[in-house]
């Protein structure tokens, strides 16, 4: 992977979520990077000072600015919906002051796509899939994002699903990283087993959905979420049993070697 992400060299990543905003700078053949924390109360205004004072220490020439974040963006120039008070009616122009004109936002798990396009870079359909605070997943053909008519492509953190009580629900309640955590902290140990093999199980409801759409030869994982104990091993064994044999067939079913810039990575890709 440090060979491949050569190419994004001279550029400025940054990755912002509900818990933390990631930063990558490459300067020259350097790569910097740096985390920290955001929260409930991190505001606009300490979003916009963060990465102004991470960029300016670097005094650097930098081609462009990608900025991947939780949320959608119809332009790549504005944030048009998001759930972080930090970065509603974000744009292009709150970084005017960095002197800086390439600048592009985008999705975060489209960023993370991106990534898994740099560390695998002759897929022809990689869809990526990211499990943190949510379930994201974005899809890359060729080596481009596919978005779909309005930009919204890969939103499956919303696609309904039957709950174990029978009733419908949106499938990131059941699957993400987030909500998983929190149903754990109040299970003891078996009932812990069965949440788990739960979530894995639901998410490979989708990801196979995913497979039999769009056939893919990668499927790209990341994110928090996949580190609980069994949950890849669960998933994986779950897509093998479920989807049609010809479509597994050159499938590679991997995890981000960075997990946790992948976002950034692939936001300054966007932006190349």
């Amino acid at each position: 992977m440090k060979e491949k992400i050569q190419q994004l060299r001279h550029l400025f990543g940054i990755d912002v979520d509900c818990i933390n905003v990631k930063m990558c700078a490459f300067v020259g053949r350097s790569l910097h990077q740096t985390s920290i924390p955001s929260g409930d109360d991190f505001s606009q205004k300490d979003l916009i000072d963060a990465i102004s004072k991470y960029y300016n220490s670097f005094n650097y020439p930098f081609d462009g600015i990608g900025i991947a974040f939780s949320g959608c963006t119809s332009n790549g120039l504005e944030v048009s919906s998001t759930s972080l008070k930090c970065l509603e009616g974000l744009n292009v122009h709150s970084f005017k002051h960095l002197d800086c004109e390439n600048i592009r936002f985008i999705n975060d798990a489209n960023a993370t796509t991106l990534a898994g396009t740099i560390e695998y870079p002759d897929s022809k359909v990689l869809i990526g899939v990211t499990n943190g605070t949510g379930i994201g997943c974005g899809i890359a053909i060729n080596g481009k994002l596919f978005t779909g008519a309005n930009g919204l492509a890969g939103e499956i953190y919303g696609n309904p699903t039957i709950g174990p009580d029978g009733n419908i629900i949106k499938n990131g309640k059941i699957s993400s990283g987030s909500k998983l955590l929190k149903k754990l902290n109040q299970s003891n140990e078996i009932e812990k087993e069965k949440i788990i093999e739960q979530a894995a199980q639901y998410l490979g409801i989708e990801i196979v959905s995913l497979i039999h759409s769009y056939n893919p030869d990668v499927i790209y994982l990341s994110g928090g979420g996949f580190a609980f104990p069994s949950y890849k091993e669960i998933l994986i064994d779950f897509i093998n049993k479920y989807t049609y044999p010809a479509f597994l067939k050159g499938l590679k079913i991997v995890q981000s070697t960075e997990p946790s810039y992948a976002g950034c990575f692939g936001a300054m890709k966007y932006v190349r």
